[in-house]
């Protein structure tokens, strides 16, 4: 049996989204000839920190070895002791404007000014020293320090690693050129033409784009996790294009609660929805970022003010962690908290949210300004057979959607979302439970064996080239 290293930053018992499909590939690799041996850090050295859920390490198959490697960001520090210099700079910039106007400041301390030279100079160089490619780059060389020592003969056939955080993908290539196998590079989330993370300086930007040219360049394989990411990485690097494949996240099956124990509240709510009456909205997982659920508030808002719509007919409810901070979100928020529809619940542990996926109304997915990215909590709402409910823009997302029959797709627009409530409450429009056979494609189990054959073609050509090589010298 041939063995297969896997370098994922996020790994049980880190209770990320990105490490479930690491997961999900280690349960099921064996059954296909290859065996997995893991390469992650700490729990305590993620960043940014994430929960913990002990429940995860247990799915892990006894025979897979787990390297931990931890690390030390010296960027947290630097960024308190940043931070802390900034408070005080500004509390001494207010105190001087106070004595120069007798008491009376004409300037807005909240107000941003204008970012000069030095600051844009001495941000290129954090970004630069401390979060290049991104904020984990220090576990670079300690996870490549540690698997350096070993004998070539005892190193894996083959190195998967999985991003982001994009310098998984570092390691990967690094160590498949010290040890002379085949790596193969696994896209969770756009890289370069993410809409969620970018450099503020061009310097950067270019510079990430050549690096990631250079790492899929060196990789055997480009596996990306939708078909859109799959096409766009192709059109950047036309040298991809006989290479790249898509091999969706996925759910695993047996870790999700028995049907009798979630079926009778499902059929319940199955009732309730075909009537257009007692919809509930559960949505699972973050809120952060340009994933905001303002134009969904401010629709429920408004149909509420104009008397179209009661709490008792469409609830919301978000379980998970709450970080949107802007003031318009957080207010209509509270406005929608005060009439009933609207429920913020604390994460609860990955089990209990299985189960309270598999007894929800709908599922609710934020997917704003993505085209190219689903959601990786999507795939255990899929998982659940329970109806899914997208606000979102075209895209990646959208298209699992419809050609899968999953549910819903809203554009995430304020008159679009009032048209779409309006008609499940009359019963106009119903959320329908995908069927089984639109579901199935998304098992880990296929999704493995999908895996399993790239690797196996991989470590063919690597055979033939080796051969190749032997015979010319």
């Amino acid at each position: 049996m041939k063995s297969l290293l896997i370098v994922a930053y996020y790994f049980p018992p880190v209770a990320a989204s990105g490490a479930m499909r690491a997961l999900g590939f280690c349960r099921y690799l064996e059954k296909y000839g290859w065996r997995p041996w893991v390469l992650t850090t700490a729990p305590y050295s993620v960043y940014p920190p994430h929960p913990i859920d002990q429940e995860l390490l247990a799915r892990l198959p006894d025979n897979v070895t787990v390297e931990t490697i931890p690390y030390i960001n010296p960027l947290h520090r630097i960024i308190a002791v940043r931070n802390r210099l900034r408070e005080l700079a500004r509390a001494g910039m207010m105190f001087q404007n106070l004595q120069r106007q007798g008491g009376c400041s004409s300037s807005d301390p909240a107000k941003p000014q204008p970012r000069g030279r030095i600051s844009r100079l001495r941000d290129l160089f954090l970004d630069w020293a401390f979060s290049f490619p991104d904020p984990q780059c220090s576990w670079l060389r300690p996870a490549v320090g540690w698997f350096s020592k070993l004998e070539r003969e005892k190193f894996p056939q083959a190195v998967f690693a999985t991003g982001g955080p994009w310098t998984s993908l570092l390691i990967g290539r690094t160590l498949s050129m010290r040890f002379q196998v085949p790596f193969i590079a696994d896209y969770r989330d756009p890289w370069t033409s993410n809409p969620y993370s970018s450099f503020s300086s061009p310097f950067l930007v270019n510079k990430a784009k050549r690096l990631e040219r250079s790492i899929c360049t060196a990789a055997s394989r480009v596996i990306t996790n939708t078909d859109e990411l799959r096409l766009k990485l192709c059109a950047d690097y036309p040298e991809l294009r006989n290479k790249c494949l898509t091999i969706p996240n996925g759910f695993d099956r047996e870790s999700f609660v028995p049907e009798h124990e979630a079926g009778g509240m499902s059929d319940q709510l199955r009732s309730v929805d075909s009537n257009g009456r007692n919809i509930e909205l559960c949505h699972f997982g973050t809120i952060y970022g340009k994933r905001t659920p303002v134009t969904l508030f401010q629709a429920m808002l408004e149909l509420y003010e104009e008397e179209q719509l009661r709490a008792d007919q469409v609830r919301m409810r978000f379980v998970g962690a709450w970080e949107v901070t802007d003031a318009p979100t957080e207010r209509l928020a509270q406005e929608l908290e005060k009439h009933g529809f609207l429920r913020r619940e604390a994460p609860v542990a990955h089990q209990a949210c299985l189960r309270q996926m598999a007894r929800a109304s709908a599922l609710l997915i934020i997917q704003p300004d993505s085209p190219l990215q689903i959601p990786g909590k999507i795939y255990e709402y899929i998982a659940t057979g329970r109806p899914l409910l997208l606000i979102g823009e075209e895209g990646a997302t959208a298209r699992l959607v419809r050609q899968h029959r999953l549910g819903i797709s809203c554009p995430n627009g304020i008159a679009d979302i009032k048209q779409l409530i309006r008609q499940l409450v009359n019963g106009q429009l119903e959320l329908k439970s995908p069927p089984p056979e639109c579901t199935d494609r998304f098992d880990y189990r296929t999704l493995t064996s999908d895996l399993a054959k790239a690797l196996n073609d991989v470590w063919s050509e690597h055979s033939i080239e080796h051969s190749s090589n032997t015979a010319r010298q």
